[in-house]
């Protein structure tokens, strides 16, 4: 399949939302740092942000606070969840498992809000 040729003005515009999403992504994962949003937020809202569906689940549980690569990994395949996995394509028993290894660690437990990271 080629790829299609684009006017200027359509790579501008594309460079434009893919700036956008790069940005959003960035303010998630800065919120789950700072303990703003938790994963569980991000589980309920997926089906609907299609940015949010789109980021990585490994990438989204590096952003939690005290977890790393080798944690989110480990936390990973523990749950039987590939490693290229996205928010979208997480299962219902994929969801629920990440969600209960997580509620064990009280650090992780705080509510928030969702307002933050509505379009």
């Amino acid at each position: 399949m080629a790829v299609p040729v684009l006017t200027h003005e359509q790579r501008i515009a594309a460079s434009a939302k893919a700036v956008e999403i790069r940005v959003r992504r960035a303010q998630v994962k800065q919120q789950l740092k700072d303990r703003a949003l938790t994963f569980s937020d991000l589980v309920k809202v997926s089906d609907q942000d299609e940015i949010i569906s789109g980021m990585k689940v490994i990438s989204v549980l590096e952003a939690l606070p005290a977890f790393g690569k080798v944690k989110a990994t480990s936390l990973m395949q523990k749950c039987g969840i590939a490693p290229s996995r996205r928010m979208k394509g997480l299962g219902q028993h994929q969801a629920q498992a990440l969600l209960d290894a997580l509620a064990k660690r009280a650090s992780l437990t705080k509510p928030s809000t969702l307002q933050e990271i509505q379009p």
